[in-house]
Parts: structure tokens; C-alpha cells; sequence
């Protein structure tokens, strides 16, 4: 009996060990599974909210000399344009992109600054449709008002747009995503 209870007691403290050590083989196991998915998001990102930078940026110096009187209307207009269509395809490729859920909000809201730059191109070109009226007084400001607004929805959404791929490019599985100035304030 004696005899029974050691050989049970012995196999199950020799047999604990080599339940640890079998599963470790040197390699951690991770926790969540986003590597190969996270990295072609990430990519996929990257090429996207670079070309929408660069678009919406030079976009916006269009606008804002167009504000300043120093661009003509149709040189605008054929820029805003080209620049809509541009923005509008990467809208419904971003739309089309599967990101990771934690990040779902915050590729959303990135999707929603990009309308908003979409509106202020849109507002921009009311103010050349108005500046194009053949009785329009010479000294109206109504169109540049338009410019105005456009060109701050224009560098807004941008501004906007640039901290969300950061944040977007930056994340790590397990940590907040959050975009917030809270957020900002905190270094998270």
C-alpha cells in the first residue's frame, strides 16, 4: 500500500514538470492572434493616408491661394476636381478595408475626416460656381467665404486625419486604442 501511494506520488511530481516544459519549446506563446493581419493592415494603411496626406495637403495650399487671390478660378477648379475624384476612390478603398476590431472606431472616424475634407473641396467649389456668375459684383465676398471654410475643413480634417494614422499605425495588440486629448495628455 505504502509502496502504491510513492510510485503515485513520484509520477505525478515527475510528470508535472514535463507537462511545462513540453509546451514552452523555447517559443511564447502569443495572446492575441493579429501578426500577419495587423502587418498587411498596417501597410495597406500606410500607402493610403500618405497619398491622402499629400493630396489634401496640396489641396489645401490650391484653396488657400485661391482665398489669397492668387490663383485663377479655373486652374482651381481643374484641381479640386482631379483631387475630389482621387479622394473619393480612396474613400471606398478605406471603406473597403478590413481593420483589426480594436481599431474599428478610429479607422471609422478616419473614413469621417476624409468626408470632411471631401465637403470642404465640395464648399470650395460652390465659391468658384459663385465667383463664375455673370452678375456677380465685382467687390462680393460671398466666394471667398466659401474659400474659407473650405480651406479649414480642408486643414482640419487633415490635422484630424494625421493624428488618427498615427495612432492607427502605432497600436499594439493589448493597448488602448484611443484617440482622444485625454488620450493625448496621458501619452497613451
Amino acid at each position: 500500500m505504502l509502496i502504491r501511494s510513492f510510485v503515485g506520488l513520484a509520477l505525478a511530481l515527475l510528470g508535472t514538470p514535463a507537462a511545462w516544459f513540453r509546451g514552452g519549446r523555447g517559443r511564447r506563446r502569443r495572446r492575441f492572434g493579429h501578426g500577419k493581419e495587423l502587418a498587411a493592415y498596417r501597410n495597406e494603411l500606410f500607402e493610403r493616408t500618405q497619398r491622402i496626406d499629400l493630396v489634401v495637403g496640396g489641396l489645401a495650399e490650391a484653396v488657400d491661394a485661391l482665398r489669397r487671390r492668387e490663383l485663377e478660378v479655373d486652374d482651381a477648379l481643374a484641381q479640386l476636381s482631379t483631387a475630389e475624384d482621387e479622394l473619393d476612390t480612396a474613400a471606398d478603398q478605406l471603406r473597403a478595408m478590413l481593420a483589426p476590431e480594436e481599431l474599428h472606431a478610429l479607422h471609422v472616424e478616419y473614413e469621417a475626416n476624409l468626408e470632411r475634407a471631401l465637403r470642404g473641396i465640395v464648399t470650395a467649389e460652390r465659391g468658384c460656381g459663385i465667383t463664375r456668375l455673370p452678375h456677380r459684383p465685382p467687390d462680393d465676398e460671398e466666394p471667398f467665404i466659401y474659400y474659407k471654410r473650405g480651406y479649414l475643413n480642408l486643414i482640419h480634417a487633415r490635422l484630424r486625419m494625421q493624428e488618427l494614422a498615427e495612432i492607427l499605425l502605432a497600436w499594439e495588440p493589448g493597448k488602448p486604442a484611443e484617440a482622444s486629448v485625454s488620450a493625448r495628455l496621458r501619452g497613451t
